[in-house]
C-alpha cells in the first residue's frame, strides 16, 4: 500500500475516516476497523500518523458534530429555561449576547493624570484652601494659633 500523498486519499482511507470520526470510533477497536475496510492493522496505524489523514479525521468529526448542533443547542435552551444558570450563560454566550471580555488599556505614564502626584496634591490643597477662605475660614491663621 502506498503512503498518503498530499491531497490524495484512497477509498479504504476514506472508509477508515468515517469510522474514526464517529464517537468512540463506533464502539470498534482499530483492529475491527481495519478488518471492516479490508486492510491490515499496521496500515491503519501508519495512516493515523499521517498529518493529512489526521486532518481529514478532524474535519469529518466536526462535520458529524455539526449535524448534532441543533440538538445540543435545544438541550441547552431547555435546561436554561428550567433554571440552570450555567446553561443560560452558555446560551447567551453562543448567541453573542454575553461576552467574557476584559479590556486592558496600556498607556504611557503621565504625571499630570496621576492624582497622587505632588503637583496634583498641591493644586488640590490650593483649591480646598480657596474654598475654605470663601467660607470665611482662614487656615493660615489657624495654623499660627495652633503653634
Amino acid at each position: 500500500m502506498k503512503l498518503i500523498k498530499h491531497g490524495e486519499l484512497t477509498s479504504e482511507q476514506l472508509h477508515a475516516i468515517e469510522y474514526l470520526a464517529l464517537p468512540k470510533r463506533g464502539n470498534m477497536s482499530y483492529e475491527e476497523i481495519a478488518a471492516a475496510i479490508g486492510v491490515s492493522s499496521k496500515s491503519l496505524q501508519r495512516w493515523r500518523k499521517e498529518p493529512i489523514f489526521q486532518e481529514a479525521v478532524r474535519r469529518r468529526s466536526l462535520e458529524l458534530m455539526g449535524e448534532r448542533l441543533p440538538d445540543v443547542l435545544a438541550s441547552m435552551v431547555d435546561r436554561a429555561v428550567n433554571g440552570s444558570g450555567k446553561h443560560a450563560e452558555l446560551v447567551l454566550k453562543s448567541l453573542g449576547i454575553l461576552k467574557d471580555q476584559h479590556v486592558v488599556e496600556a498607556r504611557p505614564y503621565d504625571p499630570e493624570d496621576d492624582p497622587r502626584s505632588n503637583a496634583n496634591i498641591e493644586r488640590e490643597i490650593e483649591r480646598l484652601s480657596a474654598e475654605l477662605k470663601a467660607m470665611g475660614i482662614d487656615i493660615d491663621n489657624n495654623e499660627e494659633e495652633q503653634q
